[in-house]
């Protein structure tokens, strides 16, 4: 993508190379302004944001709250689960997972959040595992935030934000590839599909940033 875009990823507060001295919970507007700062950085006045999962809940407050910084914004599998029709299940399910963390630890939580996952060979996703501290920090300071809220998209629409959302063709239809449905349809926007499972820029990353280029190509400025 780098031929095209200047492109920047970040740790978010609180996690990897951002780690913080004393811990708290997860701010999404914080999260946002956060972002703010790194564009200012950079000497940009305007960006384009991709966010997946969680980045992609602090994608979409991004837009309900600083739209004039966006250019344009593709939101892939944020969970919002508050959007579905067995959003119930949802807002039990997530404290009995927070429980598991509480008295089993991160192993067994990540065993039970993984249950709900497509698309993936095995028990959930491959690859280098989190460091204990970041594992930690999300189930105590993100988990909750990223599962239950939903940022209000109807500001979204009134921001007049150039927005998509994304499912990756091998989530099938777990929660987070349906909540973008949801999405789509109260923002009135494109819905995508992209190579792979939730984390499928790491599984395909040469098709899964082709198809991310023509998505953006496809969405007009925002204004």
């Amino acid at each position: 993508m780098d031929k095209k875009f200047t492109v920047c990823t970040f740790d978010r507060r609180q996690t990897n190379a951002s780690r913080v001295s004393d811990p708290k919970q997860m701010n999404l507007a914080q999260q946002a302004r956060d972002i703010i700062s790194i564009c200012k950085a950079l000497g940009r006045e305007k960006l384009c944001i991709f966010g997946n999962s969680g980045g992609g809940v602090i994608a979409l407050q991004f837009a309900v709250s600083y739209p004039e910084w966006l250019d344009r914004v593709i939101v892939h599998e944020a969970p919002t689960t508050a959007l579905l029709d067995d959003s119930t299940y949802h807002l039990d399910r997530t404290p009995m997972i927070l429980d598991t963390y509480q008295k089993l630890g991160p192993d067994a939580a990540f065993a039970a959040f993984f249950t709900e996952l497509k698309g993936f060979a095995g028990d959930g996703p491959t690859g280098e595992k989190p460091d204990l501290d970041d594992q930690k920090n999300f189930w105590e300071n993100e988990f909750l935030q990223f599962t239950i809220y939903c940022p209000d998209l109807r500001r979204i629409v009134k921001n007049q934000v150039s927005i998509a959302t994304a499912a990756g063709w091998k989530s099938a239809d777990a929660f987070y590839a349906r909540t973008t449905i949801q999405q789509a349809e109260i923002l009135g926007c494109p819905r995508f599909m992209f190579p792979g499972h939730h984390n499928g820029y790491e599984e395909e990353p040469i098709p899964f940033s082709e198809d991310l280029i023509n998505a953006l190509d496809s969405l007009k400025k925002t204004i």
